[in-house]
């Protein structure tokens, strides 16, 4: 039976997210970010939003209609800008360290009301250090456990020595294309599971139910393990081993050579907790040069969806680039606005069959023009 789709935007109140699970070196290929541009991004785990600026932008707007999704990137912002690199990946969690609950509070006057009072509800995660233990990446962890026990230390080291991609193809034919994986991704990547360990039920509200999530996740899977290399792609580390391979197989924000740079340029993020296409609303004409859209539109039903790309079109400037996901349930831009909305079908393809984090079903560069 399909599920009523009267409901609006869905609002989301718990932290779902403490990192970016879309690949940036996608967002970096269809933004094509300049220095001056003004960019609207989805805040989740913040993580793209702080990369995006060492490529020098005037502004970005990091758009978010969670509250909690935006305390998060407020914390890493006084985190990044109280405290050296060596405390600052400590403090999130990339390195071990016994004083985490110290620092919160040599930075916590750097927070909003609204971020002071969550983070001291949640002092539980700051001492685990946080960057590991939202709620999708508490399911990601126990996923990446269950499959250590299926396949083996020798199974998952072995995927992630240096081979070359023919190699990676006869490995993954050999160690991986199994009754054993296959069965991980029916018990794990169903929406049950999803539901109730790794997202939200909110998540489905918009869906028809007529995919199998569990085998189009298993195929992408696959093409993440024999089409890609695996090299340097710290999105199948987490998967599979439930952290980062090391310090330099990490988001760029997080290295440690980018710190100071995007530390200098933190006051040009502006936190905006609204619902997106609302918000949009308020902005003049022709404003923005560049929109990260994740999979937002997911939580959208049609109507809402035409009304976000029809703010989306006028506050674009003209040539403004957009990168735009779908994770599990099928969106598009609208018909009616696609002479002005344009995909990038070459480029499209590219970052598609590159990118790193296997989870999209879509990921695709379009252009406004006026």
């Amino acid at each position: 039976m399909k599920k009523k789709q009267s409901k609006s935007q869905v609002q989301l109140f718990n932290l779902i997210f403490t990192m970016n699970w879309e690949d940036p070196e996608s967002d970096y290929k269809a933004l094509r970010i300049t220095s001056g541009d003004r960019m609207m991004t989805i805040t989740s785990g913040g993580c793209n939003t702080l990369s995006f600026l060492l490529y020098d932008p005037m502004e970005i707007y990091a758009v978010d209609i969670n509250p909690s999704q935006s305390y998060l990137l407020e914390l890493k912002m006084a985190a990044m800008k109280r405290l050296s690199f060596e405390e600052f990946s400590g403090f999130l969690g990339l390195k071990n360290t016994q004083d985490r609950l110290h620092k919160y509070h040599t930075l916590r006057e750097e927070l909003s009301d609204g971020a002071k009072a969550f983070w001291d509800q949640n002092v539980t995660m700051i001492e685990k250090g946080f960057l590991m233990n939202g709620r999708y990446e508490k399911f990601v962890k126990l996923v990446g456990r269950i499959m250590f026990f299926i396949q083996g230390r020798k199974r998952i080291n072995g995927l992630f020595n240096e081979k070359t991609l023919e190699d990676q193809k006869d490995f993954y034919q050999q160690y991986w294309n199994t009754k054993r994986t296959r069965f991980m991704f029916d018990l794990f990547f169903n929406k049950y599971i999803l539901a109730k360990r790794g997202l939200k039920a909110d998540y489905f509200h918009f869906d028809d139910g007529s995919d199998s999530f569990s085998g189009s996740f298993f195929n992408r899977f696959r093409k993440a393990l024999s089409e890609i290399p695996v090299h340097n792609n710290y999105f199948l580390h987490l998967y599979l081993k439930g952290g980062y391979k090391s310090l330099n197989e990490v988001p760029d924000y997080l290295l440690e050579q980018n710190f100071n740079v995007i530390k200098a340029r933190l006051d040009r993020i502006k936190i905006i907790t609204s619902d997106a296409k609302l918000w949009l609303s308020t902005l003049p004409d022709n404003f923005l040069n560049c929109f990260g859209l994740s999979n937002i539109c997911e939580l959208m039903n049609p109507d809402d969806t035409l009304k976000f790309f029809n703010e989306v079109n006028r506050t674009a400037c003209p040539e403004a680039r957009i990168c735009f996901r779908n994770l599990m349930i099928p969106r598009e831009v609208p018909e009616i606005l696609r002479d002005s909305i344009i995909m990038d079908e070459k480029l499209s393809r590219n970052i598609f069959d590159n990118d790193r984090s296997f989870v999209y079903g879509k990921v695709a560069a379009y252009q406004v023009k006026k």
